[in-house]
């Protein structure tokens, strides 16, 4: 088995690899080991999108990392002694430009660029607008796998089926609400500038007064390997 693995301290888990005869392969790996935290994970799907991806717990402040014991963990993937989750993803494009787009296993969000000054939007689902001015911090349009992430701190709700919208901090428009997950959901600028972004992905696409954001499912899905019910593994 190919093996690809991200994190600050990938080195800790690449030198065990051999052990069980796997392949340290960056190029076209079979699994990807995530080896940090949820930003670590989220990194690992939009450098390897789609492939199989196992999230292993590390802590940046952790001391002890050589004590990390891996072979159970990578026994089971071995011997394919695991499940792999499908999760759908989202898509945001700016103006059907495809270079101004981002993907988001998490969530895409439009947030007001200027942190003293409010941004003006309308929301569409489908044609239907939802919001004629919503007046505030931005928007979150979350997947089930991000509603309890961002979503959930501007919500306060979760969802496992859908699409999430959540207007965050603003007047004229409701907290939030869930769509079907095959809603197009359009975003347009009335005023003010903003960023889109996805995930905790550091590019950022700057939005402006005219400019309309739309915002779907993404064809392609992330794979997130489970063992023994647990997504999250701890070594």
């Amino acid at each position: 088995m190919k093996v690809a693995v991200v994190g600050l301290k990938r080195k800790v888990v690449e030198v065990h690899l051999p052990e069980f005869s796997l392949k340290l392969d960056k190029k076209n790996p079979d699994v990807v080991i995530s080896f940090g935290g949820d930003g670590t994970s989220l990194y690992g799907e939009r450098i390897y999108p789609g492939v199989p991806r196992i999230m292993i717990k590390h802590s940046k402040t952790c001391n002890k990392c050589k004590e990390h014991d891996f072979s159970k963990v990578f026994t089971a993937l071995k011997e394919g002694r695991f499940k792999i989750k499908e999760e759908i993803k989202l898509e945001g494009i700016v103006n059907k430009n495809p270079k101004r787009k981002l993907i988001g296993l998490n969530e895409i969000c439009i947030h007001h660029k200027i942190p003293t000054k409010s941004i003006r939007f309308r929301v569409k689902v489908n044609g239907k607008i939802i919001a004629d001015e919503a007046i505030g911090d931005g928007l979150v349009v979350a997947t089930p796998y991000g509603s309890t992430a961002y979503f959930y701190s501007v919500s306060r709700r979760k969802f496992s089926s859908g699409l999430g919208i959540a207007f965050n901090n603003t007047r004229k428009s409701r907290k939030s609400i869930v769509v079907k997950d095959n809603s197009v959901i359009k975003v347009e600028i009335l005023r003010g500038q903003g960023l889109m972004t996805a995930d905790e992905n550091k590019r950022m696409i700057p939005v402006k007064k005219e400019d309309a954001i739309t915002i779907k499912r993404a064809k392609g899905k992330a794979r997130i390997i489970e063992m023994k019910g647990k997504r999250r593994i701890s070594v």
